[in-house]
């Protein structure tokens, strides 16, 4: 007979994480015209301004 048929509750050791949304992250606003521009980038593609690079 199978175990999982049988199998009783898991006890969770771990809470869960919350979900990680990766591509709301991806993005910053520019701080000259307010569009949305992927984090890595160092210039904006809208208005041509230079954006700060940040380490965390």
């Amino acid at each position: 007979m199978s175990r999982s048929r049988n199998a009783r509750p898991r006890m969770r050791l771990f809470r869960r994480r919350p979900a990680d949304d990766l591509l709301e992250r991806s993005f910053r606003t520019c701080p000259g015209c307010s569009a949305e521009v992927h984090v890595f980038a160092d210039v904006c593609r809208h208005c041509g301004g230079t954006l700060e690079q940040f380490a965390s």
